[in-house]
């Protein structure tokens, strides 16, 4: 059905439906699906809009047919675009390269009031200073991370706790092998991308950013759960 022929046949309809001046529930259910079937959009929309008008106003002389109005109301409502959900936004970065520690810097910095990190664990020292930054303009840290990997050559964590970042280590003989965080509960960082140098330098990673509230709520979930269970870490 052409466009022209799609307004015609839909006005004959709303011109059905306003033939007792009410919009029944049905009407109006078959008037949205057809709508929707025809896809009119811009200038067509507008127009069947103005002709509906049009047609209300041929008995809209007194200014006293109220159910004339509100016949008007609820089929102009019809016609108008529902509002659209605001949309997830997610980015994806890649390495080698500076890309997903770029993208983990940009994160820390953004964070307004509070990061949670849970990750495997950090020996990259520009993540660290970031993360030292963050502490000392006032931004709450919750760390956590794997107990074994503390004595790494190069691990940044006992330095992150010596200057006041609250930190947690698992107590299991398995490894904490998490890499994901959170910003003021409104951003979710994860990707297999481990926080150190070598993993800008040479390995093949992966990282994604996203404000998706169901993402970012599964994750602030299991990062509490995880918060509660593990060990306080005390420097020793």
């Amino acid at each position: 059905m052409s466009p022209s022929a799609a307004t015609t046949e839909l006005l004959a309809r709303f011109r059905r439906a306003f033939a007792d001046s009410t919009l029944s529930a049905e009407e109006a259910r078959d008037l949205r699906e057809r709508l929707a079937a025809h896809g009119l959009q811009g200038n067509e929309l507008e127009a069947l809009r103005h002709q509906l008008f049009a047609m209300a106003e041929e008995r809209f002389n007194t200014f006293k047919d109220k159910k004339t109005v509100e016949w008007l109301e609820a089929a102009s409502a019809l016609l108008l675009s529902p509002s659209t959900p605001q949309l997830a936004h997610a980015e994806v970065f890649f390495s080698p390269g500076t890309e997903c520690l770029d993208a983990i810097l940009g994160f820390i910095n953004r964070a307004a009031h509070r990061l949670d990190v849970c990750v495997f664990t950090i020996s990259d020292d520009r993540i660290a200073e970031a993360l030292l930054a963050a502490h000392r303009k006032g931004t709450t840290i919750r760390l956590l991370t794997d107990n074994d990997k503390l004595h790494d050559q190069g691990s940044d964590i006992k330095a992150l706790q010596a200057a006041g970042l609250a930190v947690r280590i698992d107590n299991t003989p398995n490894h904490m092998h998490h890499k994901f965080a959170l910003a003021d509960e409104r951003l979710a960082l994860t990707g297999s991308y481990n926080w150190t140098r070598s993993a800008a330098l040479a390995n093949l990673e992966n990282l994604l950013i996203t404000d998706n509230t169901t993402v970012v709520q599964r994750y602030a979930t299991e990062f509490n759960r995880l918060w509660q269970e593990m060990q306080v870490y005390e420097g020793h």
